[in-house]
């Protein structure tokens, strides 16, 4: 008697596309979580982005006032 495979192992395409389609919540959490741990490990190699600053940096020195641009 010859095995019977379950109708993914012999089409998954099909299936994938199927399921996306009818069941489309439960289909894209089964695709989202058996891609997690791939995420998990390659995000951790990716690289930072910088820090963004909370504050402006005050110059050192004395503040220099143009001449010539004051309202008078």
């Amino acid at each position: 008697m010859p095995l019977i495979y379950p109708r993914f192992w012999r089409s998954p395409y099909q299936w994938a596309r199927y399921h996306a389609h009818n069941n489309p919540a439960i289909f894209w959490s089964v695709f989202i979580g058996g891609w997690s741990p791939v995420f998990l490990i390659g995000g951790q190699w990716m690289p930072r982005a910088p820090v963004i600053p909370g504050t402006y940096p005050i110059p050192p020195g004395k503040r220099v006032i143009p001449e010539g641009f004051d309202d008078e």
